[in-house]
């Protein structure tokens, strides 16, 4: 599932970026923690720019979370629940982000929107609790700029270094390509001197 992410993202750019963090704000199963970091590497090889990609992420934070708001408010708790168990949106997640939001109230959609799993599900809660969007949709820029910068620019040091990164791998490659042969041998030689029972020696 993550090489399709990437492969996705390094084909369509800005719009598979969109798409896939408006999805996952909808409580679907896609890692942010891998499309965003992906995308700061894309920006540090010039294939994307950091601020479009930024805004992008951002943009479809807004969207994805008024969505799951918006329906959330419009079908009610158990109606959301039954029909999001069809596709993969977890139960127990809706608890946890509702726990969230009832110990920590507007405060929560913000600070939900930096906490793994928790930020797929933060929006439901609002939209069943029918908070002013007045304070949701501010709450939920604040969150999504900490979260959406700082992995994107994690990617792009990480981009930075992959040279580095390949120089270091490759001559591990080499150790495990030697430890894979010498295995092969010693199992090879260990059937080879194998002892030889009475049913097996021919003479016998």
């Amino acid at each position: 599932m993550i090489q399709g992410l990437e492969h996705f993202l390094t084909v369509a750019g800005y719009l598979a970026l969109f798409l896939l963090t408006v999805a996952q704000c909808c409580g679907f199963p896609v890692s942010s923690e891998v499309v965003l970091p992906f995308a700061g590497v894309l920006v540090a090889s010039g294939t994307l720019a950091l601020l479009p990609a930024v805004l992008v992420a951002l943009a479809a934070e807004l969207v994805g979370g008024l969505i799951a708001y918006g329906v959330a408010a419009w079908v009610g708790r158990a109606a959301l629940v039954g029909f999001g168990q069809r596709f993969k949106l977890k139960e127990s997640h809706f608890e946890a982000a509702e726990r969230f939001y009832a110990r920590r109230g507007t405060a929560a959609v913000a600070v939900g929107r930096v906490l793994p799993v928790v930020r797929s599900y933060t929006s439901f809660p609002a939209g069943f609790a029918r908070m002013p969007l007045a304070k949701f949709i501010p709450a939920t820029l604040v969150g999504a700029l900490v979260w959406d910068l700082g992995l994107i620019v994690a990617g792009m040091e990480l981009g930075k270094h992959f040279s580095v990164i390949g120089k270091v791998i490759k001559p591990l490659e080499y150790v495990i390509a030697a430890l894979v042969v010498l295995g092969i041998l010693y199992v090879v030689y260990r059937y080879i001197n194998r002892p030889v029972s009475r049913a097996d020696d021919p003479g016998a």
